[in-house]
């Protein structure tokens, strides 16, 4: 699929690729979520502050970008960069701005359980706010 998607082919001649590697429902599946996707704002943007809101509605898009702002943190983490608590503080703030209960609950479960992220609550700015309008959601969410 990546040697697809790298050829740079029209979007027809793509999905009728992907459709004979792995099936036209999830080719067309495929199709559609590129569309979604390509209107999300980069992940390291929001992380480094310079993007504050989306667009995007589409549940799928939002948990794609939540995913992959998880693995932006870690890789970020992992290299030890300067900045890191300010990049955690936006992927905080970020998401209690433009995502639906459910969803910031599900991306900090995300980013604790599965990318092991050491989040410190005294380094963060919208720690207390998330909090408050969360804690009770997390803790609930991660006991299970």
């Amino acid at each position: 699929m990546s040697e697809l998607l790298a050829d740079d082919l029209p979007e027809n001649t793509l999905t009728d690729l992907v459709a004979g590697s792995v099936g036209e429902g999830l080719a067309v599946k495929f199709a559609a979520h590129r569309k979604v996707a390509s209107k999300l704002p980069n992940p390291t943007d929001i992380l480094n502050g310079k993007v504050k809101s989306m667009e995007a509605t589409d549940i799928s898009a939002m948990y794609s970008l939540t995913v992959s702002m998880c693995y932006e943190l870690q890789e970020a983490f992992n290299k030890k960069e300067k900045g890191w608590n300010s990049m955690a503080d936006n992927f905080f703030g970020f998401m209690m701005d433009n995502f639906e209960t459910e969803l910031v609950v599900m991306g900090v479960r995300v980013a604790i359980s599965t990318y092991k992220l050491p989040f410190n609550p005294k380094d963060l700015k919208n720690f207390d706010r998330f909090h408050d309008k969360y804690g009770k959601y997390v803790k609930a969410a991660m006991a299970s």
